[in-house]
């Protein structure tokens, strides 16, 4: 028994001169704990920053920049009637199918024609002009823009926010427009 006694006291004056052995207060342990985890944070945030200045690579690239333009002169069936116009013709038509065609001629006749109505372009194969697009069986009669059915090739003469004429087919289209025996 005396020497279980001798090796605890020799093992406590061990651990004294080793300096394991200290006496700390309370405080002294929260500060110490919180200095503690304030080290491991700033070495969490200095790894993290350090690992993607090394591992991330930024991807460079070389950028052309144009200048924009806006085309006053093209609509969406959403704003065919909100032109501050009285009298103003809308051609409609898929802006990838026999453009040019309906492109020359709206042109021509903006050009030359002495009658001075506007004449405002409106691309049936917009997302927003998509529901108005159809390839067959047309609404010549339809007044409000819910009713507005139209082919790829459509006039429209526009009097005081109402659709006074409805044209179809590009023959008909050059006839009213006047440019049918100019452009062919």
């Amino acid at each position: 028994m005396h020497f279980l006694l001798v090796f605890c006291i020799m093992k406590l004056v061990i651990l004294m001169q080793k300096g394991k052995y200290n006496y700390q207060t309370e405080e002294q342990k929260e500060m110490q704990k919180f200095f503690i985890v304030l080290i491991i944070l700033i070495l969490i945030i200095l790894g993290v920053y350090l690992c993607s200045k090394v591992l991330i690579k930024p991807d460079i690239k070389e950028y052309e920049y144009t200048n924009g333009e806006v085309n006053n002169e093209a609509i969406s069936v959403g704003t065919l009637f909100s032109k501050k116009d009285s009298s103003y013709y809308v051609l409609a038509y898929d802006f990838n199918n026999n453009a040019a065609n309906y492109k020359n001629y709206g042109d021509y006749y903006s050009n030359f024609s002495t009658k001075g109505i506007k004449i405002y372009y409106l691309d049936l194969s917009t997302a927003f002009n998509k529901p108005y697009y159809v390839s067959e069986n047309s609404n010549p009669k339809a007044t409000k823009i819910k009713d507005l059915k139209m082919l790829d090739g459509t006039l429209l003469l526009i009097k005081d926010k109402k659709i006074n004429k409805y044209i179809e087919g590009i023959d008909n289209i050059a006839k009213e427009l006047k440019v049918d025996n100019v452009i062919k």
